[in-house]
């Protein structure tokens, strides 16, 4: 007779797997494709440094410029000033904005979530990650070409009220 082999399934939930990456990796990208624009960000870097979010890039290219970014954090750089920060890429310069905390819970839900399952609810910060146009130009630059503009919303701009009550009816 063979040997048994036991096969165990782990059927992990969303937050388990963020916790399970955390511990593993120092933090956790998120991919979210649904959305237009798509975007990526982190969850786990806090307490040290502020989450990072970056919108209209596909999820390898994304995750790389993120895996830079944190590479370059623990080696003690910080990214967590609203400039543009010269020669991280090869492929050229970013530029970093903190993301208004009027827009976490539309787009940084599991980073909030994580900061509560952390025992710090409402402690959440974050930057936006912005990628130039072929010119150099930023979505907040004057003559950023068009396709890049709309492939990053600005973050840093606050909802107005009417805004956040729009959304929350949106999604009640």
């Amino acid at each position: 007779m063979g040997e048994l082999i036991i096969i165990e399934t782990v059927h992990m939930n969303e937050d388990d797997e963020i916790e399970r990456s955390v511990q593993t990796h120092g933090w956790h990208a998120l991919n979210i494709s649904d959305h237009e624009p798509p975007f990526v960000y982190t969850i786990g870097l806090m307490p040290h440094h502020p989450e990072l979010i970056i919108f209209g890039l596909d999820p390898e290219t994304a995750i790389g410029i993120l895996n830079v970014i944190v590479h370059e954090t623990k080696q003690g750089r910080s990214f967590d000033k609203s400039v543009t920060y010269e020669n991280v890429l090869e492929s050229g310069n970013i530029a970093i904005r903190p993301v208004h905390v009027t827009q976490h819970p539309l787009f940084l839900g599991y980073a909030m979530a994580y900061c509560r399952r952390l025992g710090r609810p409402g402690s959440l910060k974050a930057m936006q990650v912005f990628w130039p146009d072929t010119n150099g130009k930023f979505p907040f630059d004057a003559g950023c070409e068009l396709d890049v503009y709309h492939s990053q919303p600005r973050l840093d701009i606050g909802l107005t009220p009417s805004e956040l009550a729009e959304w929350k009816r949106e999604w009640q």
